[in-house]
């Protein structure tokens, strides 16, 4: 009998809607109407919630790598032979510690004839004291600073206090070939964070979490943008942050590898239901809303879902009540 009364009151509901529809001196309806939509058992319970304001954020976790991108190469100038290597990546430098000696005999005779030839122009300076003896003598000195410079280019030293980022493989004796890399080395500070994809997903300054292997979180900021689609987007630490992470999680920088978690979804005071109570069929969008003590469908217009809620762009005001 409930059942039947129901279905009564489902029918007057309609035709009243299509005696306003069709009236021949009715108004024009301006008010959408809603039109209660029984479902199977009247007695099933539905959960409700209200159409409220979110602040939405969302996270991804973008794959990533931390190196020192400003590292410099420094390689051997000439065909020689090495004679000493005294480094290991991760080593620590200071600026003049010898990285490693090359054999450099080749100019042996010519650095010795010219120290003979300067030492000659001195002691014709110093005997005649005359601006010609004078002038020989500095020429002969500049020519051996010139060959002395060549020679020390077999020795390879720390430009600057520095860490080894690279380190090669050489045997005592082994035969070099102009042009070889010997080191690689950057100065301790300039660690970086850097992603090759998703740069949309970045902007100058942004701030950023990173993580190393383990559930602790960094704090970083995006440092640089690429100019190019070939550069990579760096990602530097916020102040103290790196020191945490080499105390924390290891040596990082051997690892090689980071995650980054960034924000992609940012918006503030928008309206949203939960996202189980929007339906869909035949290309429609709707939800029910609780209204006069029972339920009515109405189309809706939504965005995206985010954290289990749908953003609803119309159809909904807010304290609208939905159930589902």
């Amino acid at each position: 009998m409930k059942e039947v009364a129901m279905k009564k009151r489902l029918t007057a509901a309609v035709l009243a809607a299509l005696m306003l529809l069709t009236g021949c001196n009715a108004e024009p309806v301006e008010a959408e109407i809603k039109i209660p939509i029984l479902e199977g058992d009247s007695s099933k319970s539905y959960r409700t919630a209200k159409a409220e304001l979110y602040d939405i954020t969302t996270d991804i976790n973008i794959g990533a790598s931390i190196e020192y991108p400003f590292a410099e190469t420094y390689p051997i100038e000439f065909d020689t032979n090495l004679l000493e290597y005294n480094v290991k990546k991760g080593d620590m430098l200071k600026e003049g510690d010898v990285i490693a000696v090359f054999d450099s005999s080749a100019l042996s005779y010519e650095l010795r004839n010219q120290q003979i030839a300067t030492d000659s122009a001195y002691s014709g300076y110093a005997a005649t004291g005359s601006a010609a003896a004078r002038l020989e003598y500095e020429q002969q000195a500049k020519l051996l600073e010139l060959v002395q410079y060549r020679v020390d280019q077999y020795t390879i030293r720390a430009p600057y206090d520095c860490i080894v980022v690279t380190a090669e493989y050489f045997e005592t004796g082994q035969a070099v070939e102009a042009g070889t890399p010997v080191v690689t080395v950057a100065k301790p500070d300039e660690v970086y964070v850097t992603v090759e994809r998703d740069r949309d997903s970045f902007a100058f300054g942004k701030p950023v979490k990173l993580k190393f292997g383990t559930n602790e979180t960094y704090r970083g900021h995006v440092a640089m943008m690429p100019e190019t689609g070939r550069e990579k987007v760096l990602i530097a630490f916020d102040e103290g942050e790196l020191e945490r992470a080499q105390a924390e999680a290891g040596n990082i920088v051997s690892a090689g590898w980071a995650t980054v978690i960034t924000q992609i979804f940012n918006k503030y005071g928008i309206l949203c239901i939960p996202k189980d109570a929007v339906m869909q069929y035949s290309g429609t969008t709707y939800c029910y809303i609780e209204e006069n003590g029972e339920r009515a469908r109405i189309q809706i217009e939504t965005g995206e879902t985010v954290n289990d809620v749908t953003i609803i762009l119309s159809g909904l005001s807010e304290g609208d009540i939905v159930s589902y």
